[in-house]
């Protein structure tokens, strides 16, 4: 990509950066959010990291939840294949509920595609809300919510 400026403005868009830059952008545009809702966006600002380990201890699974603006966003969400259909996923899914309720989340949301969970959360009581059908090869993105 090219970094030659505009002429009328004296701007250029460019794909070169460093991590100062990336960063710079991310947190004015945090920043720019919490001012606009009048700090909601911070509350309850806790992030959730529940892990899952087989005997042995070693990692077999994970969720990482966001919160803010009093609700509950599931980011990561993953069980290796040995650990699925044995109701792992769903202790993982129901402590992480829990957690954020206590911290005062009204409800949590979260995507999956077509071939990942979308009919796990369904059963765990995630309504859909919206269906993203423009991937090649019959793919859907699923967009789901929850009332804790």
């Amino acid at each position: 990509m090219g970094d030659e400026a505009d002429r009328d403005t004296g701007f250029s868009i460019t794909d070169d950066y460093n991590d100062e830059d990336y960063d710079y952008v991310a947190e004015s545009l945090y920043e720019y959010n919490v001012r606009e809702t009048g700090g909601l966006l911070k509350k309850p600002a806790h992030d959730i990291h529940l892990f899952l380990r087989d005997e042995s201890g070693r990692v077999a699974g994970g969720i990482f939840c966001e919160t803010f603006s009093y609700c509950m966003y599931i980011d990561v969400f993953w069980i290796d294949e040995l650990y699925r259909s044995q109701g792992c996923g769903k202790r993982l899914l129901l402590e992480a509920e829990r957690a954020g309720k206590a911290m005062g989340c009204l409800f949590s949301h979260t995507s999956t595609f077509s071939y990942q969970a979308p009919e796990f959360y369904k059963r765990m009581g995630y309504e859909v809300f919206g269906v993203l059908d423009e991937y090649p090869d019959g793919i859907k993105q699923f967009f789901l919510k929850k009332r804790l």
